[in-house]
């Protein structure tokens, strides 16, 4: 499988996500990257001042 990102008018976003669906493709939205990216990394640091905690990364993003 390959990675493949995409910029869709907003209108055709369930034209997209229905013909992913039909083709058995994964979507995620970049936000979901993002978060899968963090949760991930969550245990990995090495002290409590080497990296913001996943709860302070969530606040940023909004």
């Amino acid at each position: 499988m390959e990675d493949l990102v995409l910029s869709i008018p907003i209108q055709d976003k369930a034209l997209v996500e229905t013909l992913a669906q039909r083709m058995g493709w994964t979507m995620r939205n970049r936000r979901t990257s993002v978060e899968r990216f963090i949760r991930s990394a969550e245990g990995r640091s090495q002290g409590d001042n080497s990296c913001l905690k996943y709860s302070e990364l969530l606040e940023k993003l909004k």
